[in-house]
């Protein structure tokens, strides 16, 4: 069993046509026949990689994707995660949030980045705000980072059956990046063992 570096392309786009998918087990992981190799791919951990890349790519292209939540969420702060909000309101608009004061230390969110749409709650977003307040001294070039690393949050998880056409648009995407090999914490995505 083998684990790749981010200068290996073992699989690619060019070799897209050429490999064959046998199936998935255990509903989290995905075998894949290439060559003379088989490859596990983990759904979760490939997921999570293209929604974090996906939203680092769009922040430093300033490509906005937010989704409107209805009704909006409100969230009760600590003075010091209120004091962090405010600092920072412009990045978290940047990031696709849009969010207002609605009293005291409370605010109201009314559209979060639309890969976060499907988990967002009052409590993701006191975690994301958590988070940065463990950071100690937040700077703008924190928040993203941070923010993008909750996007394991809203990645498939495990023990949760994908369709064949659901498997084959993750990998088509995961393979587009430039190191499709790990998650943003450095899980492996795919694993490789030989004949």
């Amino acid at each position: 069993m083998s684990f790749f570096t981010s200068k290996e392309k073992v699989l690619s786009p060019g070799s897209r046509k050429q490999f064959r998918i046998i199936g998935q087990i255990f509903d989290t992981y995905w075998i894949i026949e290439y060559q003379d190799a088989l490859y596990i791919i983990d759904q979760h951990a490939a997921h999570e990689k293209v929604n974090y890349e996906r939203m680092m790519k769009n922040y430093r292209e300033k490509k906005i994707n937010a989704q409107m939540l209805y009704p909006a969420i409100v969230v009760n702060l600590s003075a010091k995660e209120a004091g962090i909000l405010e600092k920072n309101l412009d990045v978290f608009a940047k990031l696709g949030f849009e969010i207002e004061s609605f009293g005291g230390n409370s605010f109201k969110i009314n559209s979060v980045p639309d890969n976060l749409y499907s988990i967002a709650s009052d409590r993701l977003f006191t975690e994301i705000l958590d988070q940065l307040s463990e950071i100690g001294d937040v700077s703008p070039e924190s928040i993203p980072e941070k923010i993008a690393s909750i996007s394991c949050k809203a990645a498939v998880k495990g023990n949760r059956m994908l369709s064949l056409k659901e498997a084959d648009a993750l990998i088509d995407e995961l393979l587009t990046l430039e190191n499709p090999y790990n998650c943003p914490h450095g899980r492996p995505t795919i694993v490789k063992m030989t004949k």
